[in-house]
């Protein structure tokens, strides 16, 4: 169930170690919300790029919020800064009186989180693919 071995600490987009703790070792529940963010997570970044084209920075501003919230919970600290730092910088472009479609670097903000998400995903199917009927013995 150990993300050990697969990489180092400050190389991984997720803590999945830290997952089973938080829930107490409850594999079955870290499976399931696993699972539920591989589902979801295309879906936020379809979001995201919907929104830079649609030129709406409420619908970018929640779709960030959302992944935010989400990686949260897999301590998912890269996606969690970056979706931050773009949260702030939409903020501060907004609160200047600037429009949603006056700043070119918003697409390549988009493509970076993006990409941080499919990284993180990569190692939820890596975990799940590793946990997939594996014999574990009964918790404490």
């Amino acid at each position: 169930m150990s993300n050990k071995g697969r990489h180092t600490q400050s190389e991984r987009f997720c803590n999945l170690d830290y997952l089973m703790v938080t829930l107490g070792r409850n594999e079955a529940t870290a499976m399931r919300l696993v699972a539920m963010f591989l589902e979801n997570y295309p879906l936020l970044c379809q979001r995201m790029y919907a929104a830079l084209e649609a030129d709406d920075a409420v619908a970018l501003r929640n779709a960030l919020h959302d992944i935010r919230s989400g990686c949260v919970l897999f301590s998912g600290q890269r996606c969690v800064d970056l979706a931050r730092g773009f949260e702030d910088s939409l903020r501060r472009h907004l609160d200047h009186g600037h429009t949603l479609g006056s700043r070119e670097d918003w697409r390549t903000m988009v493509d970076t989180l993006a990409n941080c998400l499919h990284c993180m995903a990569s190692e939820m199917r890596s975990f799940l693919a590793g946990n997939a009927g594996e014999d574990h013995p009964p918790g404490p």
